[in-house]
């Protein structure tokens, strides 16, 4: 098996955006390299995360985190949105 090169893109390339990691065979790493799409990836060291900081954390409910499953306001149980008419089938979508 060969050896994957993790490259973080600086920019867009065939259906990678910028700041996007992918694994690729030497040769092809180091294309993207030279040409400026990619730059070589190394995992940060452990322990130096950017959110570790003591009493930033903030709880499910101040973040909202814990709603982010609620229904939107106006949506219905089935996942619609509400209104008159609306039957949560798609009558008019094609085959």
């Amino acid at each position: 098996m060969s050896d994957k090169v993790v490259v973080r893109f600086l920019k867009a390339w065939r259906g990678y955006s910028a700041d996007e990691l992918a694994g690729f065979d030497v040769e092809v790493a180091e294309g993207l390299k030279s040409k400026g799409f990619a730059e070589a990836y190394e995992k940060p060291k452990a322990g130096k995360t950017a959110t570790a900081k003591t009493g930033s954390a903030k709880t499910a409910g101040e973040t909202g985190a814990a709603n982010s499953l609620a229904e939107p306001p106006g949506a219905t149980s089935n996942g619609t949105e509400g209104g008159e008419g609306n039957t949560g089938t798609d009558d008019d979508a094609k085959p």
